[in-house]
This record gives C-alpha cells, sequence and structure tokens, in this order.
C-alpha cells in the first residue's frame, strides 16, 4: 500500500504551522488576504501566478519552489531519512508493560531504582554536553525508559512501592526524548512524549516538576503549529507556579521559560503586542537570576535540569520570533545581544550558532553563516548531521555555491552527510 501524497495545500499548512506561523501572518508576508490562503489551503484554489509560489515559498522557507508546484514530499524527519537509529526509543516510547508489544525478553528481572537513575543522570549530562549526543541518547534512553516505566508499574502492585519516585525518573526520562526527537524534526512523537509526564506527575507537592513538564508540553504544541494552544497552556502553567509563592531561584527558570514558549506562540498567532509583554516580562525574571550562566530549574526530591533560562535563551527567542515573521535584520541585530557564559552547555552553544547561522543564510550573508555554523560543528559536531535548521541553512549555502566558502562550505556537507 502506498501512502497519500500531500497536496500542495496541505505543504503549504503543515510547514506554516511547524513554523510557528499563523494564517494571517503568512498571508500578510505574501502580499494576500487570510481568505486566499484558507482557500489554498483546503484546496479550494490554486496558487495562480510564479511570482506568488515563489514569494510563499520564501515566506514558509521551502528551499526548493518546485515543492509547491505538485512534486512529491515527506514528512518524516531529518533523521529518519540518515543513519540515526531511533527505533529502539520510538518503541520504548510506545510500548508499556500491560502489552511489551515489543519486549523481547520479558524474563529480565527488575533493575535497582538508584542504578536507573545514575543511568538517566548520564543520560542527561550527554545531551547537554557529549559531541556524539544523538547517537549516544537515542543509544542509551529506551533502556532507562523501559527499566523505569516497569519498576513505576511494578510498584502500583506492592505495598509503600517508590510508585513517586520511580514516576520522577519516567518523567525525566520523557522529557529527554522530548528535546532529542524535536531536534531531529519528529514532532508528532515528540508531541506523544511530552504528555505522559502530565499524567505521571499528579501530585502538587513538587509544583516546579509540574511546571517543567508543562514547559515540555507547550513546547511540543509550538513545534506542531498549535499556536493559541500553546500559548495558553504555557500562561495557564506559569500563573499555577506564580500562585505557589516559591523563592525566584525555584521558580525562576521555569516561569521565565514558560513566559518565552507563550510569547512565541502569541507571536504566531499576530498578537504582537501580547508577545512583546510576554519577552519584556521574561527578561525581568532572567535580570533576577544568575547574569553570568543560564539557570536550571533545581528541586532537591526530584532533580530534573532539561529547561534552561537566562538572558541568552531570551535573546534566542527573541530571534526565533523575528525569524517567524520574516524580520531577518532584527534577528542578526538581536544575535548581537548575546553573550554566552563560559560554562555554556553544549546545547545552548548550538542553539544560538545554529540560530544565528540561519538568519544570516536568510540574509544572504553566506560568510557570516558558514562562520556561526562551524562554531555550532566546534560545539556538537552531530547537530550539523541531525538538526533540521542545521540542513536547511546548508541546503541553502549550497545552492549560492560562493567560491571563496566552497571549501568549508563542502566540509559541513560532508559532516551533515549531504555532500
Amino acid at each position: 500500500m502506498t501512502s497519500r501524497v500531500l497536496t500542495v495545500g496541505e505543504r503549504i499548512e503543515l510547514r506554516r504551522r511547524r513554523l510557528g506561523l499563523s494564517r494571517r501572518v503568512v498571508a500578510q508576508l505574501a502580499g494576500r488576504s487570510e481568505e486566499w490562503l484558507r482557500k489554498i489551503e483546503c484546496g479550494g484554489s490554486l496558487l495562480d501566478s510564479i511570482q506568488i509560489t515563489y514569494r510563499l515559498a520564501e515566506v514558509l522557507h521551502f528551499d526548493d519552489p518546485m515543492e509547491l508546484i505538485g512534486w512529491p514530499t515527506s514528512s518524516r524527519s531529518v533523521a529518519r531519512g540518515m543513519d540515526l537509529q531511533l527505533t529502539a526509543l520510538n518503541r520504548a516510547i510506545m510500548d508499556h508493560p500491560s502489552t511489551r508489544a515489543f519486549a523481547t525478553n520479558t524474563e529480565q528481572p527488575l533493575p535497582e531504582l538508584d542504578s536507573v537513575r545514575a543511568s538517566l543522570e548520564q543520560c542527561r549530562a550527554t545531551w547537554f554536553g557529549s559531541p556524539h549526543r544523538y547517537t549516544e541518547l537515542a543509544a542509551r534512553l529506551p533502556a532507562v525508559l523501559v527499566a523505569a516505566r516497569s519498576i513505576r508499574a511494578a510498584a502500583h502492585t506492592t505495598p509503600g512501592g517508590p510508585v513517586a519516585e520511580a514516576g520522577g525518573v519516567l518523567a525525566d526520562a520523557y522529557h529527554l526524548a522530548r528535546l532529542l526527537l524535536t531536534r531531529v524534526g519528529d514532532y508528532h512523537m515528540a508531541w506523544l512524549v511530552s504528555d505522559r509526564p502530565i499524567g505521571i506527575l499528579t501530585h502538587p507537592e513538587h509544583p516546579t516538576r509540574i511546571a517543567v513538564s508543562s514547559w515540555h508540553v507547550a513546547s511540543a504544541l509550538l513545534s506542531l503549529g498549535y499556536l493559541a494552544e500553546s500559548r495558553d497552556y504555557a500562561l495557564a502553567a506559569a500563573r499555577r507556579l506564580t500562585r505557589a509563592a516559591l523563592p525566584e531561584r525555584l521558580a525562576g527558570p521555569a516561569h521565565g521559560a514558560l513566559l518565552l514558549v507563550a510569547a512565541e506562540g502569541a507571536a504566531g498567532t499576530g498578537d504582537l503586542t501580547l508577545s512583546e509583554a510576554l519577552m519584556a516580562e521574561a527578561g525581568q525574571v532572567a535580570a533576577k537570576l544568575d547574569p553570568n550562566r543560564p539557570a536550571e530549574v533545581p528541586d532537591s526530591h526530584a532533580p530534573d535540569y532539561t529547561v534552561s533560562f537566562g538572558r541568552a535563551e531570551v535573546v534566542i527567542t527573541g530571534m526565533n520570533i523575528a525569524l517567524q515573521l520574516g524580520r531577518v535584520d532584527d534577528a542578526i541585530r538581536l544575535s548581537a545581544d548575546v553573550d554566552l557564559p563560559e560554562d555554556a552547555s553544549a546545547d545552548l552553544e548550538v542553539r544560538y550558532y545554529l540560530t544565528t547561522a540561519y538568519a544570516y543564510g536568510q540574509r544572504g550573508e553566506d560568510f557570516a553563516a558558514v562562520f556561526a555554523l562551524q562554531q555550532a560543528e566546534h560545539a556538537c559536531p552531530e547537530d550539523i548531521r541531525y538538526d533540521w535548521m542545521a540542513h536547511r541553512t546548508l541546503q541553502k549555502l549550497s545552492r549560492h555555491d560562493h567560491h571563496l566558502i566552497r571549501r568549508d562550505l563542502t566540509k559541513l556537507l560532508t559532516v551533515a552527510g549531504l555532500a
């Protein structure tokens, strides 16, 4: 059975949602009405000129305008078309102890929870610091997910079993999986895994943990293009955290991260006034925290370090919003305001340099884009290979084929598997 090929309208809507843009914003950038774009997406009208086709391709960042003229496309992630093995991770996410649909050996004894927790900490350190973080996390995390879920399931049938403790480890593992899947562009699986911890962390004793899980859900919604829902979800979680009246050092990072997601969602729906207000509030939260490094969400009872927040995060979000709105010059101007701390994680460095490279690539400044990509490669070569933004920027640069950067670009394309 062959899969159905997406229509041009479906491709436009899918890309618009993935970029976090509302129909009104895209229509305005294309110079047409919102109703016109609605008809295009629904299949009621066709693109009526080469000029508008190329303009939409530019607004929606299609590398090849032919994708809007009926050529087949794919919604599969970058990783699925390459050599990153995610089958084990995806099966670990989808499986459950009550079904064991993908289990190959069901007779193994349960490991100790402390051992699983230690393995999870290794996974966390890998994601935020290893130059091979994609392949290593994809290899290690499935076993942690399966073990934590099995321990929690067994604890439910044992009087006094460590249900809450195992649930905390399982939630943290889900959070790491969400980060990986989002970076490779597998947004639907990322949404699935982001929603799991919400049902696990049902007790209100640790509001920062619930806020962190809410941030993951809101971020997944944003990636899928549910802009208003992402905004509302993040704002509701931020309000709940504020009512908890925790010290700033505990609540600040999660609160600020939620405000940033809400700001992106608000900008995508066209509510720039609200977006700017949320960005300003997030900036105030960041100013109250340690100005020299991004703050991690602490929780002495159940540590979760999958959210980082600080001044750099605020600026990077501002760059993302500017790029979504087609304001490339603003994004580049903001990039100059980022002062990465000396001990910044590889993840933070990569996100900054890839966003900067993308902005310069959009403006046609190939030298600056290549330099930023080289900095990202220095922080983590695997991000050049697996991150969707890195691939899109490299593909754009390769079409320019500037002779003065050809050697450096060829090296980057080789690392990315695109040569």
